[in-house]
C-alpha cells in the first residue's frame, strides 16, 4: 500500500502524523509557511502558520518571522488546546479499548514480533499489555523508532511555552475527542495495514519521512502535494482528515481574530488544496498575505 505511512504520518499531530501538507497542484504563490490574515472587520492582523507535527530535534527551527508574530500576537491557537489537562486526558482515554485488539491475528508472525520488540524495548510493556492500544495509538509508538533521532521536537508544545512566557492564552479551533473520532471511523482492517507499512523494513517508510521533512524545510507546499497525491488512501479520506475540519475551523479563526489578534497554528497540510484554509479565509472575505519566514 504506497505511501499509506506518510498518510497516517500527517494525519494525527502527537501520534499519527499525518502531518502533512497538500496543496492544490496550482503554482505555489510564494514559499511559506505564515501568513497574514487582516481586513474584514479585522482591528489588527492575526498570523497563520503550517506546522509539522513531530520533528527531530536536527532540523526543528522556529524562524524570527514566526517569534515576531506570536510576540506580535494577543493569543495562540491551535488545532486543540494542548495546554489543557483534560484535552490531554481526553486523547489519552481515546487511545485505549479496554476490549483489545487482535494484533497478533491481524499481522503477520513477523510483523507481531518486531512491533512486540519495539513495545517492550521502548515502553516496558510487549503487545499482550498494549493490545489495548487501539492501532492509531500504537502506531505514535513507533513514531521515533522510524525517525531514528530519540525523542522528537514538537512545535505546538514550543508555542505552548511561548505563550505562557508571554501571559498569553492558548485555545483550541476543535477538541481532542473530534481528531480521536476520525480515526475511529477508519475500519481497523485498514489501519493495520499501515502498521505493517510502517513495521517494513524496506526503507520506503523511512525515505518518506525524510521526503517530507526535505519539503518542510523548503516550505514548498507544491513538492509536498506531489508527493502524497501518489497515495489512494489519502484521497478516500481528504474530506475527514482536511475539507470538513477546514470549513469548521473557519467561523472560529474569524471568531478568535476579530475578538484578538490570533497566531493560529495548524498542520501545514491544511494550507493548501481546494478547501485549504488559506482559500476558505479568502472566500470569507479576509486578506491572506505570505509573509517572509
Amino acid at each position: 500500500m504506497k505511501r499509506i505511512s506518510a498518510v497516517v504520518i500527517k494525519a494525527f499531530w502527537t501520534m499519527v502524523v499525518l502531518v502533512a501538507f497538500i496543496f492544490n497542484g496550482a503554482a505555489q504563490e510564494t514559499k511559506t509557511l505564515l501568513w497574514e490574515i487582516s481586513g474584514n472587520g479585522l482591528e489588527k492582523s492575526s498570523y497563520l502558520f503550517g506546522t509539522i507535527h513531530l520533528m527531530c530535534e536536527e532540523d526543528f527551527r522556529i524562524s524570527e518571522g514566526v517569534k515576531d508574530a506570536i510576540a506580535n500576537a494577543d493569543q495562540v491557537a491551535l488545532e486543540v488546546d494542548l495546554d489543557d489537562q483534560s484535552e490531554i486526558q481526553a486523547f489519552q482515554n481515546g487511545m485505549i479499548d479496554m476490549a483489545g485488539f487482535d494484533y497478533k491475528g491481524s499481522l503477520s508472525e513477523k510483523d507481531y514480533n518486531r512491533l512486540d520488540e519495539i513495545m517492550t524495548a521502548n515502553y516496558g510493556q510487549g503487545m499482550a499489555t498494549m493490545r489495548i492500544m487501539k492501532p492509531f495509538g500504537v502506531m505514535s509508538g513507533l513514531y521515533g523508532e522510524m525517525m531514528g533521532c530519540g525523542t522528537p521536537k514538537t512545535y505546538e508544545f514550543s508555542f505552548i511555552t511561548m505563550a505562557k512566557g508571554q501571559n498569553k492564552e492558548v485555545v483550541g479551533l476543535e477538541s481532542a475527542a473530534s481528531q480521536v473520532a476520525i480515526f475511529d471511523n477508519i475500519p481497523v482492517e485498514e489501519q493495520m495495514s499501515w502498521i505493517s507499512d510502517m513495521l517494513s523494513e524496506s526503507g520506503d517508510t523511512k525515505a518518506e519521512w525524510d521526503e517530507m521533512v526535505a519539503n518542510y524545510k523548503a516550505q514548498d507546499l507544491s513538492a509536498l502535494y506531489r508527493s502524497m497525491s501518489e497515495s489512494p488512501e489519502y484521497a478516500k479520506y481528504e474530506k475527514e482528515l482536511l475539507d470538513n475540519r477546514n470549513k469548521a475551523w473557519i467561523p472560529k479563526i474569524g471568531e478568535l481574530a476579530k475578538s484578538k489578534s490570533t497566531f493560529v497554528a495548524v498542520g501545514a497540510m491544511h494550507l493548501a488544496g481546494d478547501n485549504s484554509v488559506i482559500k476558505l479565509l479568502r472566500e470569507a472575505g479576509y486578506t491572506v498575505k505570505p509573509m517572509v519566514n
